[in-house]
């Protein structure tokens, strides 16, 4: 989904602020000076990027006479000054009346015996505001009485598709404590600036209802926000830029492939440091090097004849690692931006443009919210009748357009095993995606965990087909073909050696960098023994050791044993050295813990977060927003992934097998580790 705010071209704030006054019958207010520059340090940052607001006018923050803001405000719609493509603040602080049954804003040069020939109708500012055709609008009226003017504001057309807030500082029936508003506006303000205002989410904007609702709080007994009649009252707004805004962890795919994106940081960490040429690998572009045959095959069942493949593998063999790599490498978006960089990966590792039609992540997913999203993505006409159409509706759909299509479809789905029915998503549609097995059309790539090829329960033919394992129902069911990549011959050690290599002398700041390198090599071959068929395993312990101050050799028993007791004992270790104290790695537990009962795209904050700490806590301690803040800003926030939900920033852990981790045996992540 693109994010709100897009097509917005410029960014205007405006500050109509009176702080003395002509007739003595208004009192002077000096406080409004200190208003205007809390809202111009929050909208005018330079870190909010193209999100910043221009100061327009500023001489209308200066006492200004009742004349000028007239003049200044009714050239907006004659002069055409704004257009669809503006958002606009609008900020006006002063004394309010109300006289012959409306509501007037004050201005120095104001007469009290005049209030109609020498004060403003404030249903005029918003008449003028309304006459143009700026899209996106944060009114705050910081004046007595204001909310008196809600009526007449009844009154006005509402364009379709506005995104207006308007906010006077008091109902009909209240006086405005002076600055009262901003003020609450501005104690919101300085706690959004602290690291626990991340709470309201890493998205480019603030939630309209989240402002709202917190700044309520601050106002105080006496004081109702009541934003007027028309006005948007949830979801993001391109008036509240939040300074926490990050992008998102993915690299930006066409919304196709978008679910199966590679994480961001993995370019910005591995090609950037090379582009500065400090990395010392062995082959350019190594991000997209390694599990050659695995990529090969990958390419050529997603370009060959129609086909269905099953791509298995134990948690944390690097199959939807391997997944992402095709669908990432086959994206136009990705290929015009780092044309340089992916000119420089083997062109027999690299699928066409386009190779990958939709890619889905089956997290947390109906199958029919799977079979809508694929839909969706290829744009098939689906017939809408009285309600949502049904899962035999978008199928009948589905086949009428790809028998139509003038060739074949690629689709991936990964994480099959993770979907709210991984059953139902195979026996219900992805059977039934092929409309004739007879002339297939459809590539489909599905990838799903399966048992540990070193597991000796795996093998097949010996049980009942009611109790097949997931992976092998898939094949049977969809006449598949198996790439179980943690087997010969798509598995090869030393794609494991030169993966952990690489993290240890190309990640920013690790001892094994420069002089530390052929420390590096004998490492990465002791990593490489121990962990198994894990690149999950392998990146945990390489990481933490890339991270320490100086260099730990190869024969350091400390951390090696660390590696047999596999996921456990590497996080257990990672632990120790993140967090020294016993009672700070027990909380950091506790909050990762409750990320583990998030399924889907993962756990909010605001809200939910502390109270999933407390609800999955032992002692019943509880937990607050210092505590969520504190976890994200140690090293322990790269187990964490953060992603977008409808809006709304979610958390989750980066891979499934940590959350079966801290679910099932967190407390032994708290013990030391068990000797023979």
């Amino acid at each position: 989904m693109t994010d709100v705010g897009h097509e917005v071209l410029r960014r205007h704030f405006v500050a109509i602020t009176t702080a003395s006054y002509q007739d003595p019958v208004w009192p002077a207010l000096p406080g409004v000076r200190d208003e205007v520059a809390t809202l111009k340090g929050w909208l005018g940052s330079s870190d909010l990027g193209e999100r910043r607001f221009d100061e327009v006018w500023p001489e209308l923050a200066e006492d200004p006479p009742e004349a000028l803001v007239r003049r200044r405000l009714t050239s907006l719609a004659r002069e055409r000054k704004w257009t669809d493509a503006d958002a606009a603040v609008v900020f006006v602080s002063g004394h309010g009346v109300e006289a012959n049954d409306t509501h007037y804003l004050i201005f120095t040069d104001s007469d009290y015996d005049m209030v109609s020939s020498t004060a403003l109708r404030t249903a005029d500012l918003i008449a003028w505001l309304n006459d143009t055709p700026v899209q996106h609008l944060l009114l705050i009226v910081d004046a007595c009485f204001a909310g008196g003017v809600a009526e007449e504001a009844l009154r006005l057309s509402k364009r379709p598709g506005r995104q207006w807030l308007v906010l006077p500082s008091a109902t009909r029936e209240e006086e405005a404590v002076e600055g009262a508003l901003t003020t609450a506006i501005s104690r919101f303000l300085k706690d959004l600036c602290t690291p626990e205002g991340r709470r309201y989410g890493e998205g480019p904007y603030i939630d309209v209802a989240d402002f709202l609702q917190d700044v309520q709080k601050m106002l105080g007994e006496g004081q109702t926000l009541r934003p007027l009649y028309g006005s948007r009252l949830f979801g993001p707004h391109v008036c509240l830029p939040n300074p926490h805004h990050r992008p998102r962890s993915a690299l930006e795919l066409e919304a196709a492939r978008q679910e199966l994106a590679l994480p961001h940081d993995e370019l910005t960490t591995h090609w950037a440091p090379r582009s500065r040429g400090v990395a010392r690998i062995e082959e350019p572009g190594w991000l997209f090097s390694g599990r050659r045959a695995l990529m090969r095959r990958l390419i050529a069942s997603a370009t060959g004849a129609p086909c269905a493949v099953i791509v298995s593998g134990g948690a944390g063999s690097g199959k939807s690692a391997a997944l992402a790599r095709l669908v990432t490498l086959s994206d136009q978006r990705f290929l015009e931006k780092y044309a340089h960089e992916v000119e420089q990966v083997p062109a027999d590792l690299r699928p066409p443009p386009g190779a990958v039609d939709v890619a889905v992540l089956a997290t947390g997913k109906l199958h029919s919210r799977v079979m809508s999203q694929i839909c969706s993505a290829l744009q098939v006409p689906v017939p809408t009748g009285a309600g949502e159409p049904t899962v035999d509706d978008q199928l009948a759909a589905w086949h009428a357009w790809l028998k139509e299509s003038d060739k074949p479809v690629t689709i991936v789905v990964d994480a099959l095993d993770e979907a709210a029915d991984p059953q139902a998503l195979v026996r219900e549609l992805l059977a039934y995606l092929e409309p004739d097995p007879a002339t297939p059309r459809l590539r489909l790539l599905v990838g799903v965990r399966s048992l540990a090829a070193t597991d000796d329960t795996r093998a097949r033919g010996t049980v009942q087909p009611e109790t097949l394992v997931l992976a092998d129902l898939a094949e049977r069911l969809l006449g598949a073909t198996r790439i179980a990549v943690d087997e010969a011959p798509w598995w090869d050690r030393r794609d494991v050696v030169a993966y952990v290599q690489s993290i240890l002398t190309l990640t920013p700041g690790s001892p094994y960098g420069g002089t530390g390198a052929d420390a590096a090599a004998t490492v990465a071959q002791a990593v490489g023994r121990r962990a198994g068929r894990s690149f999950l395993v392998a990146r945990i312990a390489t990481r933490s050791l890339a991270d320490r101050d100086k260099v730990v050799l190869a024969e350091d028993s400390s951390w090696l044993g660390a590696l047999d007791d596999g996921l456990l004992g590497v996080f257990r270790t990672d632990l120790r050295n993140s967090v020294k104290d016993p009672a700070e790695r027990r909380r950091a537990v506790v909050l990762m813990r409750a990320v583990a009962f998030a399924f889907g795209s993962g756990i909010p904050w605001r809200g939910i977060w502390p109270l999933m700490a407390h609800a999955v806590d032992d002692d019943g301690d509880y937990y607050g927003d210092s505590d969520i803040a504190w976890l994200l800003g140690t090293r322990l926030s790269a187990y964490l992934v953060t992603d977008r939900s409808e809006g709304t920033t979610v958390y989750r852990l980066f891979h499934d097998l940590l959350r079966s981790t801290l679910k099932e045996r967190w407390q032994e992540l708290l013990t030391d580790r068990p000797t023979a």
